[in-house]
Parts: C-alpha cells; structure tokens; sequence
C-alpha cells in the first residue's frame, strides 16, 4: 500500500468519521486557512461579492473525501498488456471510423474502472475508484461511459439496456432534497443521500444546478440512443422540480447550513452555459440576460479569452471540452480553439505540454481548479477554496485527451501520445501529471468517462453525440 493510501486511511480513522462529505459552512474563509479534504470541487452557490483574497464560500461541489485506492503498486504485466493488445486488435467495433489498436487498448482500460466501479445493487458508480459516493455529475458521466461502450462494441446492447434500466429506477427513486431535486451527494450503495442532514428529512443540505444540468444533457442523449427510455426520462424530468434550479433565466442551486437554507446564482463562465443546455433541452428558459455583464477580455499567450469577474471565477477546459463532443462547438461562448491555442502556443514557445482542468487529486488539497486564468493570473492551480496549490496538477488526461479527439495536428498527436504514455502501467486511466513529472493517480470516473466518450466521439468522425 502507497504512503498516500496509508496516510488518507489514518486521517480517515481519526476524528474525521465518514460520511466524509466535507463542507465550507456559510461565512468568510481565509484562502490561506488548512484545506479540508475535498475530492470535489466548488462552484455552485456562491455569493455575489468577488474578493480575490477572501472568497465567500457557501459549499464545496461534489465535496468527497475517500481511500485514495492507488492503481501504482498493481501495473499490468507485459502479459496482460499484451494480452490487451491482441484482443483490442481481434475487436470488431461498432463504428463509423475504425478505432487504432491504442485508442481500443485505452478503452479497454477505461472500461476497466467501470467494472470495477460499478454497484449491481443501484446501478451506480463510485465517483472515485473505491469509495462508495456520487454526484448527479458523476452519474451523468457513468451514462456517458455505458452508451459509449455500447457505441464501441465493447459491451453489447442488452447489457447496456440492462444497465441503464436499473440506473433510471435509481434516478427516479432517489430521497430528494426538500423534495424537490437530487440532494449533491448519494451513496452508490443504497441510493439514499450521503454527507451532512443526510439523515434529517430534508434528505441532505442541497442541490447543484450544475450538476443537474448535465445530467440532463445525458439524460437528453440517452434517449436520443435508446428511444425506449423516452418515458422514463420524461417521468424523472417531471418528478423533479427543475423550475426552482431556473430563476431570472440562469442557475441557481441551494445550500442549507446552520439551520438556513440559502438559494443563489450558480455558475460562472464556461461552466454556467454549459449546464444550462441541459435545462434549455428540457424546455426552461435559460437565456443568461446579464452574463456579458459578468465578462472582460484578458490575453493569455497572446490570445484573448473572456473571463468571469465576479467571485470564485473557476475558468478550466472542462466545460468547453464537453461542450464540444458532447452537442458541438457552434455556440458563441465556446471559446474552445482559443483556449486549445493557448495550451498550444505553451507548448510551441516553452517547451511544455499542458492541459488545465478541474480533476481529483491524490494529495492534499484532493482537488484542484488548474485555471487557465484566475484573479489576474493565468495558468493557476488552487484548491475549491482559492488557495494556491505547490506542485500542481499541470497536465490532465481527460483533458488532453478531449483535445486530441477534437483537433488534427502536431500538438493533438502529442497530446495523445502523452496521455497513452501517461496510461501503460495502470489498470485504468491515471488521472494526470503534476508539475514534478509525477504521476496524479486519483483513478476517477471523469477521466475514465472522458476517455471512453472522446473515442466514441472520434469513431463518428467529429460528430457531436447529441446530434443522432
């Protein structure tokens, strides 16, 4: 077992008892304070005041502390790897473009940590490998992962129907918060609502329009693919009172701590319109009317981008990457050629390949912002609560990989290339790179979704998934 393991099972076996959903409570922290542990990230409800150096925090989204369970002492073998190989090659795949024999050895590992992740008994995923919590998000990416695999040829159809059959029951099962919608954390056990007030009847202390907002997204995309579960989709949609995450025509999610609810904006740039396409495919009005407002031009590598300038202003690849395969890039505020031109130009003029995103860590803080911009500085790593975070996460595989599906040149090839080099010794997708060349080994579903969703993507050649 890793040193990083033993640490986290110690700290876990302390005063710090599971469930382990760490939350900033309500009120004014010091970036500079001890991080919580914190595998999920914060940008949900925020206030409306932005300090660069005393940020209001309200809660931590997808706050998640478990068992880093590290893949680094169980490498595969040269004859498992190679065992790998020969049967990605003998694979017939369900698609349009062949894949190479390392895109199918990539999918092969990606697949892996769902089936390693997976619960039989709520047709969920572990959000990270080993430890049993999700978030609507993370349930949006293990559907992203099964209808990919199913696209690929990798698993047949009626497991797949099978699979998302019981996955819709859970969805439509789960306590809500206040009744209303998806409280932000669920056991993948039980279904039943994890963290803090996950036993008060208000079933947890929240939701996450962002969340929510993509889950819809996958849940739009799953009946574009099996028109069968139209109606179940429809009963869930109906059941959850989506209007209240709608409020003067952008997101807004709930926090309840020390005995308050409170209900905010959530969302900033890049992240903000990219859920709200889940909530306009389900017909709300999420037209953002005073989001320009919100907007300045910076130039990064000398590239102008447009940033968010109230506070808790996250700004990573993330959202524009699955904006980009997941319905396409025509939308005015995917600035997703600009933002692959700076990591290019980095890359170019520097010497350093990079690929900034939001990703679990396997290391304190747990979980990173790696902004491409963040209150007045570009290429800044901080954790949920603003503090700058040594020896940060600089490349991302997820990431990376989204851009190699999505461009064609000398630097998507080398993307990808790092991305594979960066895979060979694990079972499933290591989460990235740090600084100092080590090696990010948060195995998490994101990375492994993003994987297994940009090959699918790829086998279409380029043609956004929501599309048919």
């Amino acid at each position: 077992m890793s040193k990083v393991a033993l640490l986290t099972i110690s700290f876990l076996k302390s005063s710090y008892l599971l469930p382990a959903f760490i939350l900033a409570t309500a009120g004014t922290l010091n970036v500079a304070a001890a991080e919580d542990v914190s595998f999920y990230g914060q940008r949900n409800v925020v206030s409306s005041e932005a300090k660069p150096q005393t940020t209001t925090q309200h809660f931590h989204r997808r706050v998640i502390a478990p068992i880093i369970n590290s893949e680094t002492p169980t490498q595969t073998s040269e004859n498992e790897q190679q065992a790998l190989n020969e049967k990605s090659e003998d694979k017939k795949l369900n698609t349009e473009i062949p894949l190479s024999r390392n895109d199918l050895l990539l999918a092969k590992k990606a697949h892996y940590y769902f089936k390693r992740n997976y619960r039989k008994e709520t047709g969920l995923w572990d959000s990270v490998q080993g430890y049993s919590h999700t978030t609507m998000w993370d349930i949006a990416s293990g559907i992203a992962a099964t209808l990919s695999l199913e696209a690929l040829g990798i698993v047949n159809s009626e497991s797949t129907r099978n699979q998302l059959n019981l996955t819709l029951d859970t969805l439509y099962r789960l306590p809500l918060y206040n009744d209303e919608l998806p409280n932000r954390e669920y056991s993948t056990k039980t279904a039943m609502p994890s963290g803090r007030n996950s036993d008060s009847k208000r079933n947890g202390n929240g939701w996450s329009a962002l969340d929510i907002g993509r889950l819809l997204i996958w849940l739009n995309i799953l009946q574009i693919q099996h028109p069968e579960f139209q109606d179940r989709v429809t009963a869930i949609s109906q059941k959850w009172k989506l209007e209240r995450a709608v409020n003067n025509g952008t997101l807004y999610g709930v926090n309840y701590t020390n005995g308050k609810e409170h209900y905010r904006q959530e969302g900033r740039n890049g992240y903000l319109q990219y859920a709200a396409q889940g909530f306009i495919w389900f017909d709300y009005d999420v037209s953002l009317p005073n989001l320009t407002d919100y907007l300045k031009q910076v130039e990064i590598e000398g590239t102008t981008l447009p940033i968010d300038v109230r506070n808790v202003p996250f700004f990573t690849s993330d959202p524009f990457v699955l904006a980009s395969i997941e319905y396409g890039q025509h939308q005015a505020w995917n600035k997703i050629e600009s933002i692959y031109q700076v990591h290019m130009v980095k890359w170019k003029e520097q010497g350093i390949i990079s690929a900034y995103a939001e990703d679990a860590m396997n290391k304190n803080p747990w979980f990173a912002y790696n902004n491409l911009y963040y209150y007045g500085k570009p290429w800044t790593s901080v954790s949920p609560s603003g503090k700058i975070i040594e020896n940060p996460q600089v490349f991302s595989n997820k990431v990376a990989f989204g851009f190699s599906v999505i461009f064609h040149d000398n630097f998507s090839r080398r993307l990808y290339d790092e991305v594979l080099e960066n895979s060979l010794h694990s079972r499933s997708i290591p989460t990235g790179k740090y600084e100092n060349d080590g090696s990010n080994t948060a195995f998490n579903i994101n990375t492994n979704s993003m994987i297994l969703v940009a090959l699918w993507y790829k086998s279409r050649g380029g043609k956004p998934l929501a599309k048919g």
